[in-house]
């Protein structure tokens, strides 16, 4: 498929930048914060279950809930950002995590934290979606780029938070490390919001002219749209059993708890030019052929995770993972606006995007099960690692059936 240009650069400047790129720059503001929901929960287990008691599987299941209920709101929170625009969207979204953030400080029982994370889920739906769909509709050639540059963020945040985060539950405790939380994304997505604008094509002709424009409806028929579907499926249930279980895990295996939650931060830096890779692979190789590649790194990555136990190797592991990880997940806005164009592309995003609550939250709880159960995180990075194999090969079978 091919795409004829669509040159907004000249017409929408300040002080001779294109605008696109303050886009890039709020939606990068708006997912270093979001990266906290995904990607800390795991320095948070240890404290809560000295406190409280709880064991690893119903402490997961918060997290779950969280992803669940982000991924079943992504797709209303998509075709509202496909019709009223992405500052409404995102003022409410920053409303609902702050608020989840900060009643999470103040829970006596687990129910407390369910409910907390059913609305930072419902917030994190309102942030990610309209914010990269956004950035798609601002670029045309150098979008793989400008997505990279903006999701680069996540990964950013999976290496700077947990070790900090740690820090802050150590000197003040979990209850004030959430309304740190809290604060924090109150005011950074505040900014956010504020420098986002609805993208100068919405309401125009699609920047695909010569090609249609999916509707959500017409997606959803193409056999595709379900090869990709499962593929991410596969591929997040593995990814993010291990982004969630690292921490814990390297506490298990003797780490202290700052090098334990510090693997994150080695997953976080190599996700960085993970991500950067990703949108450069994405441009020259295609979406799919790009990430098969980094399926079968990252693969290799989690069936050795469980082969070492010193910190070096630990690190080592996690760094493969984390470039493997990052150069897949950042494909989502890149490969629905590309497949189906951009007029409905909040709409498919949100619903290929259930992949990422549906896979996070049954890796990670079954995870937590399998570890309640048999004390050892062995048999779920195996079924991970197998899960990831599985994600490669309907890579190839996109790549089979689909020509770029």
């Amino acid at each position: 498929m091919s795409l004829t240009p669509f040159n907004m650069s000249e017409k929408y400047k300040i002080k001779d930048i294109y605008y696109g790129w303050f886009i890039v720059l709020a939606t990068f503001i708006a997912l270093l914060v979001l990266s906290i929901r995904n990607y800390s929960f795991g320095v948070f287990i240890d404290p809560l279950t000295e406190d409280f008691g709880w064991k690893r599987a119903p402490l997961t299941l918060v997290f779950s809930i969280s992803l669940i209920v982000s991924s079943l709101f992504g797709i209303v929170s998509g075709r509202l950002s496909d019709k009223y625009g992405v500052r409404k969207l995102m003022g409410i979204g920053t409303i609902l995590l702050s608020a989840g953030f900060l009643l999470s400080s103040q829970i006596q029982h687990i129910n407390h934290l369910y409910f907390s994370f059913f609305l930072i889920g419902i917030g994190g739906s309102a942030i990610y979606i309209p914010a990269t769909t956004t950035v798609t509709r601002w670029f045309d050639e150098k979008r793989g780029l400008a997505i990279g540059i903006s999701v680069a963020a996540i990964a950013i945040g999976m290496a700077g938070f947990p070790p900090l985060l740690e820090r802050s539950i150590y000197a003040f405790g979990w209850r004030s490390t959430f309304i740190f939380i809290g604060i924090l994304i109150l005011t950074a997505l505040s900014f956010s919001t504020a420098l986002m604008k609805r993208s100068p094509s919405s309401g125009e002709k699609d920047v695909r002219s010569d090609e249609k424009s999916y509707t959500l409806k017409e997606a959803l028929k193409t056999h595709y749209f379900w090869i990709i579907y499962f593929m991410f499926l596969m591929a997040q249930f593995s990814a993010l059993t291990i982004t969630v279980h690292i921490v814990p895990y390297s506490t298990d295996i003797g780490l202290p708890s700052f090098y334990a939650a510090a693997t994150l931060t080695a997953v976080g830096l190599a996700n960085i030019l993970g991500r950067v890779l990703g949108g450069w692979t994405s441009d020259k190789l295609g979406v799919i052929k790009g990430v098969s590649i980094f399926f079968v790194f990252q693969s290799i990555a989690i069936f050795t995770l469980p082969l070492f136990s010193g910190l070096l190797a630990i690190y080592s592991v996690a760094v493969l993972f984390g470039l493997s990880y990052g150069g897949w997940v950042m494909i989502y806005p890149v490969i629905t606006s590309r497949l189906f164009g951009t007029k409905h592309s909040g709409a498919i995003l949100g619903a290929l995007g259930t992949v990422a609550g549906i896979g996070g939250a049954v890796g990670p709880y079954v995870a937590g099960f399998i570890y309640d159960v048999t004390g050892l995180y062995d048999l779920a990075f195996l079924i991970s690692g197998f899960l990831m194999l599985a994600a490669f090969g309907l890579s190839l079978l996109f790549i089979w059936t689909y020509d770029e």
